[in-house]
């Protein structure tokens, strides 16, 4: 059965992935500044819609550019290597369990846990840095474990150079996150392991190889890389208003289908002294509490300790006597799971068909208590994608404006401008500069929000949305509540 629900899950990465048009607004900008890359040739810098864009390294923009080239200039190629890399750190996920626990259900049962926990799976049909970041960070610590129980360089080497990469992914975070657990991991398991000159000798040619973007470019644009660099990496740190338990109850959502049950697998390690767990723990303590401290919190931000709170999981669910807390959950985890899928099938108007998902992890109750989340969690996931996501569609239009757009100006000589609102992806799907809620110059396209520009008659009028729609949920009831929709139309100024 687990192998069946790998096979269904690997499938469900690569379902539909090109059919969602560019996500607004963080998709929109690594959209648009890796198509920026393929045109000008420069993979260094980048730029979106025109502006010099530092917020974070290129490494996710590389492997975007990578997917273009491969596929073209479209949605599958912006999203391939991210589905790709999820998977791989799934893979390393199993690996890590297996080397730790040498339990193949164990094992399988991590991997699944972490490739179906929804936060993990919308990020890798989602291009943004935190799938590639997560990789990195969970490959660092898998080759560390590997060169620490070898006590071997061979390993200890690409070890720091996968915590390179996640510098050049997204920030010094890169090496601090994986330095912070393998310290902290050594100071109770191995003190003097600490003291051995190769981990010193390796960070002094790796951490600067790490940040050399960051010196590149804080000689090429000092003043806008520090301003950045202190908006994104700095104050952060110190400015937010969310409680220190944020990450705490996120979690109840974003690592559904098993969601609380891995406070109960950290709990269960901690009270019977499950030492070959140890190295998880501190990995996921490590994360949830560096994060916790940190004022401005988004929950991608602890998608790094999610390989260790799988293991944790898996171990626990397939270890544990506490099996009255195990039933209890998985029971109602499962009836949830259900339960949404009927009720967003009514709700949203969508094809009764979908109701078949829902009673598939009922069905498998009798059989294992256990996975049925993990089945409930798949049915959900596949739901989204063929249900939710394409009933979006028919909400998003900025394709249509795009290509309605360059219709009308083939070659481009027209400035384009938008006002009233600013749709992010308009300049990935336009292809061309758009100007923001700047007067119209000369001969022109101009985008506006109806009512906002008088001086010239649309010639085509969309109904689209003015809000972020990395809010999902928002987004779907907005659609049912005609909330945060807009005319806007479309016209040639002269």
């Amino acid at each position: 059965m687990l192998y069946l629900l790998l096979l269904i899950t690997l499938v469900s990465y690569f379902f539909r992935l090109g059919s969602p048009q560019v996500w607004m607004p963080n998709e929109s900008f690594y959209a648009d500044a890796s198509k920026n890359m393929i045109h000008t040739g420069n993979f260094i810098t980048p730029y979106y819609n025109g502006e010099l864009r530092l917020e974070k390294p290129p490494v996710t923009y590389w492997i975007i550019s990578l997917g273009y080239y491969l596929f073209g200039i479209n949605e599958f190629g912006l999203r391939f290597f991210h589905a790709v890399l999820g998977l791989l750190t799934g893979l390393i996920t199993f690996l890590l369990a297996w080397e730790v626990l040498k339990d193949l259900k164990v094992s399988l049962l991590s991997a699944l846990i972490l490739l179906s926990s929804f936060q993990f799976f919308a990020n890798s049909r989602y291009a943004s840095p935190e799938i590639p970041f997560t990789f990195f960070i969970t490959l660092s610590l898998y080759l560390w474990l590997k060169a620490y129980k070898k006590d071997s360089v061979f390993f200890m080497v690409p070890a720091f150079l996968s915590s390179s990469l996640a510098i050049m992914t997204k920030g010094p975070a890169g090496f601090v996150i994986p330095a912070g657990i393998v310290f902290i991991y050594l100071l109770f398991e191995n003190p003097k392991e600490l003291l051995k000159k190769r981990y010193y000798l390796l960070t002094l040619p790796f951490l600067p190889l790490g940040l050399w973007w960051h010196f590149y470019e804080l000689f090429a644009h000092k003043e806008e890389f520090l301003k950045v660099f202190y908006q994104e990496n700095i104050k952060r740190i110190h400015q937010g208003t969310d409680p220190f338990y944020f990450y705490l109850l996120d979690t109840l959502i974003s690592f559904l289908p098993y969601s609380f049950l891995v406070f109960f697998a950290f709990f269960w390690s901690i009270l019977k002294l499950r030492r070959e767990l140890s190295f998880f723990i501190v990995w996921f303590l490590f994360v949830f509490t560096v994060f916790s401290i940190v004022k401005s919190k988004i929950p991608v931000y602890v998608l790094p300790a999610y390989p260790a709170m799988s293991v944790l999981t898996a171990s626990f669910l397939l270890n544990t006597s506490w099996k009255k807390l195990t039933l209890g959950s998985s029971l109602f985890l499962t009836i949830l799971l259900s339960l949404t899928i009927v009720i967003a099938v009514f709700y949203f108007s969508l094809n009764k068909f979908f109701l078949l998902l829902a009673f598939l992890p009922l069905l498998m109750l009798p059989k294992s208590y256990i996975l049925s989340p993990l089945v409930g969690g798949i049915a959900f996931l596949v739901f989204v994608n063929a249900g939710l996501v394409e009933y979006l569609e028919k909400f998003r239009h900025y394709r249509e404006v795009g290509n309605y757009i360059k219709a009308l100006d083939p070659k481009g000589s027209l400035k384009v401008y938008e006002l009233g609102y600013f749709h992010h992806n308009l300049p990935f799907y336009t292809d061309r500069k758009v100007l923001k809620d700047k007067k119209p110059d000369g001969s022109s396209i101009v985008i506006f929000r109806m009512g906002s520009f008088d001086d010239c008659k649309p010639l085509r009028v969309w109904k689209l949305y003015t809000s972020s729609e990395s809010r999902l949920l928002v987004f779907l009831l907005d659609t049912k509540r005609g909330k945060r929709f807009e005319d806007f139309g479309v016209c040639v100024y002269n």
